[in-house]
């Protein structure tokens, strides 16, 4: 949009979406107290966007501590699966087991 505020995008199932430039940004009218504050941390992080620790304090993405730590846990068991998937498939001594990687996985119809 012209202010910068929203962006608006379309598909070809003539689905059209609004979205928010800024996803942290609230919609609605804020309070004084709260646009005060916004243009002060604005103002903070323009001043001093130069070094390199705000640099990287702004440019870094925050996720609540309870989804990080479900997010490490599910990486932890996907890494255990795909270990044990490529033992079985290396120590078998039938050869039944084979390796099928998880793109193969998804494949719902293959046409030759």
């Amino acid at each position: 949009t012209a202010d910068n505020k929203y962006i608006i995008s379309g598909s070809d199932d003539t689905n059209v979406r609004l979205w928010k430039a800024n996803a942290s940004e609230k919609i609605g009218q804020m309070s004084i107290r709260e646009e005060q504050s916004v243009q002060y941390r604005q103002a903070l992080i323009k001043k001093y966007q130069h070094m390199p620790e705000v640099h990287k304090i702004h440019a870094a993405r925050k996720a609540p501590k309870f989804i990080k730590k479900q997010t490490e846990v599910a990486q932890v068991q996907k890494e255990s699966q795909q270990r044990k998937q490529s033992n079985r498939a290396k120590y078998d001594k039938t050869g039944t087991e084979q390796f099928v990687s998880d793109r193969k996985k998804v494949v719902v119809k293959k046409i030759d």
